[in-house]
């Protein structure tokens, strides 16, 4: 636990602290004020990107962490590829094709269980009496594509938006959720906490609190501890980024390949 309680800091230490949970919390706030600013998905990428560099740039919450190790590149990009195969692998079309019910299952009880409990995910008509678990551009040049499809909404578009996820999000969620709030909801000034010290209670709420914002619950959970005890394990929060972006990123050219947009 905390070394002293935050009324215990001398004011220069309550400056510092205050100007700490500002670098973390301020990125954070923006990114998801924003995505409820803008009704438009493929700019919504391009505004936040923009604002989270900027605010990135400003508060610089890096000054409170050491640099990355090298030697944690590897086991990160390793992290982050076996996410994706948890968050993509029970909806793949190799499962769902030989183990229907597994993947029917997994939707009822893991994918987005707080609005739609017990639910598979809604299909919708893309076109030639195709059903897909996204909706599509209706009417226009456009009909029957994802707005995130490249073809529909230009590669430069498409670009901003992997650079945002595999980046900008990685960073400003694994500053906010790994490196300010698992540590700050067992001390204060959070900063001074020891990274290495595992607290299950913790690392499991912080991790619950992740996979609200993402419908797929379940994986997201798998992938805040797995995120989380990398940090711990390492105390690299850089490698919980890599990590974090390496998902992201590979996620991002599943889903073109495959056309699985009910992940973006």
């Amino acid at each position: 636990m905390s070394e002293r309680l935050r009324d215990e800091l001398s004011p220069e230490e309550q400056k510092v602290n205050t100007q700490a949970v500002l670098a973390h919390v301020i990125p954070f706030a923006m990114w998801l004020t924003m995505m409820v600013w803008f009704d438009d998905p493929t700019w919504s990428y391009m505004m936040r990107s923009i604002g989270g560099l900027i605010l990135l740039a400003i508060f610089r919450p890096w000054r409170w962490y050491p640099k990355l190790n090298p030697k944690n590149i590897l086991p990160a990009i390793g992290v982050g590829i076996f996410i994706l195969v948890v968050w993509v692998g029970f909806e793949a079309p190799w499962v769902a094709g030989n183990a229907p019910a597994l993947t029917e299952w997994y939707d009822r009880l893991l994918v987005d269980p707080f609005m739609k409990p017990f639910q598979t995910r809604e299909l919708f008509d893309i076109g030639n009496g195709v059903m897909a678990p996204y909706e599509v551009i209706e009417e226009g040049e456009h009909a029957g594509l994802h707005v995130y499809d490249p073809k529909a909404s230009g590669w430069l578009i498409f670009a901003i938006h992997m650079f945002g996820t595999s980046v900008f999000i990685a960073i400003i969620e694994e500053f906010f959720y790994r490196g300010f709030l698992y540590r700050w909801m067992q001390g204060s000034p959070f900063f001074k906490i020891d990274a290495g010290n595992l607290h299950w209670p913790m690392l499991l709420l912080i991790s619950l609190f992740f996979s609200v914002s993402h419908f797929e619950v379940g994986a997201a959970i798998i992938c805040g501890i797995a995120y989380g005890l990398l940090y711990i394990k390492t105390r690299d929060i850089w490698a919980a980024i890599i990590a974090h972006g390496t998902t992201n990123f590979l996620l991002g050219l599943y889903v073109v390949k495959f056309n699985a947009y009910q992940f973006w």
